[in-house]
């Protein structure tokens, strides 16, 4: 499975998923999903992060969404 790793957070693409074209965001004791639309938006929240950790979130997958766009077409197209 595709991933990048961005400072203490790992952008993930799951190969089994479902649409919408989306990564999962995974810090320490919790899980964001995030859709990879310009801008990228939040899906779901998994576990308790901090807010400055859902921003962190958000801007790491729009500073790799050209990539993570890649890895979803890869796997599900």
């Amino acid at each position: 499975m595709p991933s990048i790793r961005a400072k203490h957070l790992r952008l993930v693409v799951y190969p089994n998923d479902h649409p919408p074209p989306h990564t999962h965001v995974v810090g320490p004791g919790w899980e964001i999903r995030i859709e990879l639309s310009q801008p990228p938006m939040l899906m779901t929240i998994t576990g308790k992060p901090k807010a400055s950790e859902i921003a962190a979130a958000l801007v790491a997958t729009a500073a790799h969404l050209s990539q993570l766009r890649i890895f979803w077409s890869d796997i599900h197209d």
